[in-house]
């Protein structure tokens, strides 16, 4: 870039980093429609050889069940340590939380799991399905939660807006600080 001034130097830096993020975003939104399509189909082809079916769950209808005078729904986190270390949808408790309480303690209680795109809560709830559990899996996950400008919490339940997405190529709205 010898011999180009400073300001079109500047400029082109610029558009370059912003065409590597606009890159970024759309690969990630590829990703995520690519795992919906996928636990789609695995869920269609689980139903017909009879095995129990994983429901999933709207971020909206999330909210509303966790907001609801109602007993709400057991959302489990299984997201890796680094990324719980972060944040995570207020309430949740981690699968290992879970798994170590009592069948009573959360008895009668649907089970909502979460992850970041949906896949591994997905092949979680799953395995809860086939235990007889009523589990549902919310494929939207945190980036959804995030995407709706929704409130996160650290682990130590104090307000946050640190997010870990997994991969830095999916999209967080800008509000939320990306820790990786």
């Amino acid at each position: 870039m010898h011999g180009v001034p400073s300001n079109l130097r500047d400029l082109l830096r610029r558009w370059s980093l912003l065409a590597t993020r606009c890159i970024a975003m759309a690969l990630g939104d590829i990703v995520i429609r690519f795992c919906n399509a996928s636990f789609g189909a695995i869920e269609a082809v689980r139903r017909s050889l009879g095995r129990p079916g994983v429901e999933t769950i709207s971020t909206a209808a999330l909210r509303d069940a966790l907001n609801s005078s109602q007993t709400p729904p057991v959302l489990v986190d299984v997201r890796s340590d680094a990324e719980r270390a972060v944040s995570r949808i207020p309430g949740a408790i981690t699968q290992q939380e879970f798994e170590a309480s009592s069948d009573e303690k959360f008895s009668g209680r649907r089970v909502v799991t979460y992850c970041t795109v949906g896949g591994r809560s997905y092949l979680y709830a799953c395995k809860l399905a086939a235990r007889g559990i009523e589990a549902t899996n919310y494929r939207d996950s945190i980036l959804g939660w995030c995407r709706a400008g929704l409130p996160l919490e650290s682990p130590d339940g104090e307000a946050t807006d640190a997010v870990h997405p997994y991969w830095r190529i999916f999209h967080v709205p800008d509000r939320y600080d990306v820790k990786t």
